[in-house]
């Protein structure tokens, strides 16, 4: 038996955030903030959805035993792409592992900004925070469930690469605005004028 990310999850999610959103109007929130906090949450359950779903659901239920602890915490695996010197491994399968790891969480980077304000420096940390959150929930679910995914290092590294990426992408959607601005002279509408704000302050 499996628990999967279905249609209940979703809307479990969707009402939460129909919780959020009266509560950020009446912190004096404008609309188009709210716009990009929806579409982040959305993107938040789908990041959740792919990277913790399906969690397969043991026939004697949850439980911890120091044999299965142990077990579990030895399956981590702290060398970065260890699978690289394995021989056995597709390098098709390799790349593709690579490329997904990293694509997850370049719509983090990038959107972040959008409802939360962090200093460049500062981005370095969150992206690695990012990566930390996603294994270190699949370990906690492992002490639980038994492995059902491989809590490794190199998955931290590759999101939080995804993170930088997306930060990168970013910066230079905010360097492509402020040109647009200034040559077109583009008319501030509520929506674009918040777009113009955020980029202003990357």
């Amino acid at each position: 038996m499996r628990l999967e990310f279905g249609i209940m999850e979703w809307l479990i999610g969707i009402a939460i955030l129909t919780v959020l959103l009266p509560i950020l109007w009446r912190r004096k929130h404008s609309p188009s903030y709210l716009f990009f906090f929806s579409a982040f949450w959305v993107y938040l359950l789908i990041l959740v959805s792919v990277t913790i779903f399906p969690i397969p659901l043991p026939d004697a239920g949850i439980f911890l035993t120091k044999q299965q602890i142990i077990f579990v915490l030895s399956h981590i695996n702290f060398v970065p792409f260890k699978y690289l010197s394995d021989p056995y491994v597709n390098s098709h399968i390799i790349f593709l592992e690579i490329f997904q790891n990293i694509l997850l969480t370049i719509l983090f980077g990038f959107g972040v900004s959008f409802i939360a304000q962090f200093k460049a420096r500062d981005f370095l940390w969150l992206a690695i925070a990012v990566g930390l959150a996603i294994e270190i929930a699949q370990l906690v679910i492992s002490l639980g469930v038994g492995v059902y995914r491989t809590v490794d290092i190199t998955d931290v590294l590759l999101n939080a690469t995804g993170v930088l990426l997306g930060y990168l992408f970013f910066r230079a959607f905010a360097w492509l605005v402020s040109k647009m601005t200034q040559r077109f002279r583009i008319k501030h509408s509520s929506f674009w004028a918040y777009v113009q704000e955020v980029a202003s302050k990357a």
